[in-house]
């Protein structure tokens, strides 16, 4: 079936939304990464770095080590060893820790697979590696088939919804059921604050000193949240911050490869969850419509006075959403 005008129409405008911003990012300073700097970068260790053994012990989780393309990739696994999987992505500059107050609340029922997405958090980064979102679901895809997982219910959120829908779309064998929350692929109607600060040069995900570390969480929680902001930027600026010219590079792969991630939208046949919290601004709430109007099996739900961080900001409640979702035929 040949799709309508309108649909031709709407795909059109979509992806030449997604080649503007590829445009307009490429004149900001954030594009120009100096090669050299990056290539000598390594981690540090910061207070941020010695909390994460004990964050993984309060979510009931074991830390554990897998090699990939490369990489050595660090994740969480544990929960209900019998259960059905479930695979947790994170989002930009974030790390398998921001999953750690929802798997408190699926271990008793799922088996649990929460990586740090190579190039983040504590697993490696390659200076000439690909780092696009294709790239990133293959080695996912990959690392999940080496752990002997034949399907999962994969969640993504930002970043990592975007991955999830590629390896929905590139490794339909894998995907059990999907929840996109919050996440990257679709062109929203109305500019957020992040996307203002993206076309002013700024990047309130990368911060460059860690005083500025609050502005990530300022723009990813909901107002009513703000204190658990003010103190995840207190532990984690100088880490954030120390990571500035990687993200500024990890950013620029990401940007490159969400018109790829739109394109593939329709060829997903698992049945998709859409989740956003109302009052994001890092991406419109908008996008959930636009994720269900491509993608076949996918329906939306809104959570009021939620921000960009439905797993962090109502950790309860989206673990509720989920497991209906799951056990739902």
């Amino acid at each position: 079936m040949r799709p309508h005008h309108a649909e031709l129409v709407g795909n059109d405008a979509a992806l030449a939304a997604f080649k503007d911003m590829r445009a307009q990012f490429q004149l900001t300073p954030l594009a120009s990464v100096d090669p050299q700097t990056l290539k000598t970068w390594r981690p540090k260790k910061f207070l941020w770095q010695r909390l994460l053994p004990l964050l993984g012990r309060q979510a009931g989780l074991k830390s554990k080590l897998s090699q990939v393309d490369g990489h050595r990739l660090h994740y969480w696994a544990g929960g209900c060893a019998a259960g059905p999987v479930v695979v947790l992505l994170h989002g930009f500059g974030s790390s398998k820790e921001n999953w750690a107050y929802l798997t408190a609340k699926l271990s008793k029922t799922y088996r649990l697979l929460v990586p740090d997405i190579p190039g983040f958090g504590q697993s490696d980064f390659i200076f000439d590696a690909d780092y696009r979102l294709a790239a990133q679901a293959d080695r996912l895809a990959q690392w999940l088939k080496d752990l002997g997982v034949d399907r999962a219910h994969f969640v993504g959120s930002s970043m990592g919804g975007a991955i999830a829908a590629q390896i929905a779309a590139r490794h339909p064998g894998l995907m059990n059921k999907l929840c996109l929350m919050n996440a990257a692929g679709v062109p929203g109607k109305h500019l957020t604050q992040l996307e203002s600060g993206l076309a002013a040069g700024v990047n309130y995900l990368a911060p460059s000193q860690a005083k500025d570390a609050w502005q990530v969480f300022a723009i990813a929680l909901h107002p009513q949240r703000r204190w658990l902001g003010l103190a995840f930027a207190f532990l984690m600026g100088s880490a954030m911050s120390h990571r500035k010219v990687l993200n500024d590079f990890l950013f620029g792969s990401l940007v490159e490869s969400l018109a790829d991630t739109f394109i593939q939208l329709p060829s997903i046949g698992a049945p998709t969850l859409v989740l956003w919290g109302d009052s994001d601004q890092v991406l419109d709430v908008s996008c959930a419509d636009g994720f269900c109007e491509r993608i076949p099996n996918a329906k939306a739900m809104i959570l009021p006075a939620v921000g960009h961080l439905p797993m962090l900001e109502v950790p309860g409640l989206t673990a509720r959403l989920l497991h209906d979702f799951w056990c739902a035929n």
